[in-house]
């Protein structure tokens, strides 16, 4: 795929991931599923643009992921093995976060048929998809090993990445809030400037 077409994918997914999620989004992280799903739809119209735009942004982000994975491969045969499985990994992400980001559309629909404790019990099954998030803090660390053997963008993108995806598994295990800030907001930061580099097509 070309460089340009992965790069503009690579921009889009961060800021309709989390750039919707930031500005836009419905904050229910610290609401029990049977709160969320009041607050949801409370603010139905939103939750429902925000979702499908996340949705869209998943796509864009680990498909760009994986086709930027996919380009790395070359006569390295170690940097080839850490491409290929962290382009892997970020691929599997996909489903997984189709199902996350989209929860509340079916959680709305369930709660206006069935009421609310049915929406309910969607909201609080799509919180088990947020284990995806081992598969991407490992896809992101092989995809930064990958890009520092080759020294691609003089290999500081790669260790930005390795050192992001190395503080956001570590945040998962022990939830510490300097390590979420780091962690996941420096993988879409550095997704959305991998994006940029790539689509000025600036390999050193």
């Amino acid at each position: 795929m070309n460089s340009k077409v992965i790069g503009i994918m690579l921009i889009l997914g961060p800021i309709l991931t989390m750039g919707i999620w930031i500005l836009y989004s419905i904050n229910t992280d610290d609401l029990s599923p049977s709160d969320a799903i009041i607050a949801v739809l409370a603010e139905k119209n939103k939750a429902e643009i925000g979702s499908i735009l996340q949705i869209f942004g998943a796509i864009f982000m680990f498909t760009g992921l994986y086709y930027l994975a996919k380009s790395l491969k070359g006569e390295n045969s170690i940097s080839n093995h850490f491409s290929e499985m962290g382009g892997l990994f970020l691929l599997l992400c996909l489903p997984l976060w189709v199902v996350m980001m989209g929860a509340w559309l079916p959680a709305i629909e369930a709660a206006e048929l069935y009421g609310n404790d049915v929406g309910a019990s969607i909201i609080a099954s799509s919180t088990l998809f947020q284990m995806s998030g081992v598969l991407m803090s490992v896809g992101f660390f092989m995809l930064g090993t990958s890009l520092t053997i080759l020294k691609k963008y003089k290999g500081i993108v790669g260790i930005l990445l390795i050192i992001a995806s190395v503080a956001a598994f570590l945040d998962m295990l022990f939830n510490i809030e300097i390590l979420a800030i780091l962690g996941w907001m420096g993988m879409f930061l550095m997704t959305f400037i991998l994006g940029i580099l790539m689509t000025l097509n600036k390999s050193n």
